[in-house]
């Protein structure tokens, strides 16, 4: 009688070659970790939406002075810099939780993994969060609330973007664990 799942906890190599389902499990210290770390990943999520969602609300109710005037020719590069910021945090999250960059993180184990990525979350975030402060700064020197709301919603979907995600978090830790447990066995 075939039975996959028996063959897979046999022989875990056959398993990933015939696609059959393996799983990797984390030790309870991994794991009470991974879930502090990834609480305080979801936290500051949370809390820089907030704090653009209070930006926004400042934007709404506090009427700015007297527009400055070059107002007008600020437009196209404000929103042109709005766009380099959001590409910078697109990259930024994609090379620091690259393979190559988390190597040394994964050599030296799972704490140093799992500050480098929340890290990187912080590093999106902030960057993410400056898009909301510029907004908030134009609408300020042209008085124009397009300013502060757009740039306002590209900052949350960016701050969205950097959410950690727990999945790539947990692989990530089991990379690490079973690299540290590799060094043992062989050292």
């Amino acid at each position: 009688r075939y039975r996959p799942f028996q063959s897979a906890i046999r022989n875990p190599q056959s398993a990933i070659r015939n696609h059959l389902p393996y799983m990797d499990y984390l030790s309870v210290e991994n794991q009470k970790a991974l879930d502090q770390r990834y609480k305080t990943g979801v936290i500051l999520v949370f809390v820089f939406c907030v704090t653009v969602l209070i930006y926004l609300l400042i934007a709404r109710f506090i009427n700015p002075g007297e527009p400055l005037p070059s107002a007008e020719t600020w437009k196209r590069p404000v929103f042109a810099g709005v766009i380099v910021l959001g590409l910078i945090v697109v990259i930024l999250r994609r090379v620091l939780m690259s393979q190559i960059v988390m190597r040394q993180a994964t050599l030296r184990g799972v704490e140093a993994v799992l500050s480098k990525l929340l890290t990187t979350t912080i590093i999106c975030l902030v960057v993410a969060e400056v898009v909301a402060i510029l907004g908030l700064f134009f609408y300020f020197f042209t008085g124009d609330y397009q300013y502060s709301w757009r740039l306002g919603v590209v900052s949350i979907l960016l701050i969205l973007y950097s959410f950690p995600r727990r999945g790539e978090w947990k692989r990530a830790v089991i990379t690490s664990a079973k690299e540290r447990e590799g060094e043992r066995v062989s050292g």
